[in-house]
């Protein structure tokens, strides 16, 4: 769960701070269009790559780490503007944590249970398909 938090978090702190600076000079319409279709990809990326992961497939965690990694790629530069320390120190904290989260040995523990299952779930289906 702290992942997916952490996911949250900073999908939330890289878009908001974009329309403070990258968007800082554009109309508030388009920043408000640009901010929501950011928010929605952000969040079908994130959705898609949790419910992989706990479906059992381990090139999801790929997926959700690249994720993370973007964030936290898209907001580095923004520290050419002035923004307020702890805005931009959250920006760049919540990335590295759900990183830091995702490679635990309770996490890495979990995938693999999840595996596991999945490998069960298929040896079931199969076996009731030809039984």
């Amino acid at each position: 769960m702290g992942t997916i938090f952490m996911a949250i978090f900073s999908g939330s702190a890289a878009v908001s701070t974009a329309g403070v600076t990258y968007l800082r000079d554009t109309d508030p319409a388009l920043k408000f269009g640009c901010s929501g279709a950011a928010v929605l990809m952000l969040v079908a990326v994130l959705v898609f790559g949790n419910v992989m992961i706990a479906r059992g497939y381990p090139w999801a965690t790929k997926l959700v780490a690249g994720y993370l990694g973007a964030c936290l790629l898209f907001v580095l530069p923004m520290i050419q503007y002035d923004l307020h320390t702890l805005v931009y120190g959250s920006a760049v904290l919540f990335p590295l944590l759900g990183l830091l989260l995702l490679n635990s040995k309770r996490h890495r523990e979990m995938r693999q249970k999840l595996l596991e299952i999945r490998h069960l779930r298929q040896a079931a289906i199969a076996k009731r398909k030809t039984g």
